[in-house]
C-alpha cells in the first residue's frame, strides 16, 4: 500500500543536525506512528512519504522551515528580573513555562544580569537544518476513531474492547 493521506504509517527513525550529532532516535522510543496528513510529523517528512511503501528506507534533508521552523527574533525577550516569581538564582538553560494568550509556552534563560533576564521561546533547533535516515515499518489503513479524533489508537486496546 503506498502512503497517501488518512493512512496510518509507522516509521524508525534517526534525526541527526548537519554534524552527524543524533538529536533524536526511535531507538530510544517505541517507532512512530502518525496519520499522513494530519500535520502531526515535520511538513517536509510528510511530503517525503508520500506514494512511498512499507519497508522502504531512505534519508531525507530537511531545511528549518520544514521541520522546527526557522528562528524568530522576535520570540527573543528581555524581561525585568523583579517579574520572575522564582526565589533560587535564574541560570542560562533554565525553563520556565509563561502563557501567551490562550496558550502555554515555554521559554529558555539565555542570559541573566543583575536586573535583566533574557528569555529565547523559539524552539531550541528552530533554524537548524537536519537528516532523518528512516524505515516505513507499516502502512495500513486508518479506522473512523482515528480519522475523527487524528490520532493513532492502540489497535491491541480496540481489539480487546470488540472481544469483551
Amino acid at each position: 500500500m503506498k502512503i497517501s493521506n488518512d493512512l496510518v504509517v509507522t516509521i524508525e527513525y534517526t534525526v541527526k543536525d548537519k554534524q552527524g550529532n543524533i538529536i533524536d532516535s526511535s531507538d530510544d522510543n517505541e517507532a512512530l506512528s502518525f496519520i499522513q496528513g494530519k500535520g502531526k510529523v515535520f511538513s517536509g517528512l510528510e511530503a517525503a512519504l508520500m506514494g512511498r511503501s512499507s519497508g522502504e528506507q531512505f534519508s531525507v534533508s530537511l531545511e528549518p522551515e520544514q521541520a522546527y521552523g526557522a528562528r524568530n527574533e522576535a520570540l527573543v525577550k528581555q524581561i525585568p528580573r523583579e517579574r520572575f516569581n522564582f526565589d533560587d538564582q535564574i541560570q542560562p538553560g533554565m525553563k520556565f513555562k509563561t502563557r501567551k494568550e490562550d496558550r502555554v509556552m515555554t521559554v529558555t534563560v539565555t542570559e541573566v544580569t543583575d536586573d535583566q533576564v533574557t528569555v529565547d521561546a523559539n524552539h531550541p533547533l528552530a533554524g537548524v537544518s537536519i537528516d532523518i535516515d528512516l524505515v516505513i515499518i507499516s502502512v495500513r489503513e486508518a479506522i473512523e476513531e482515528e480519522l475523527r479524533s487524528g490520532e493513532v489508537q492502540d489497535m491491541d486496546e480496540i481489539y480487546s474492547k470488540e472481544i469483551h
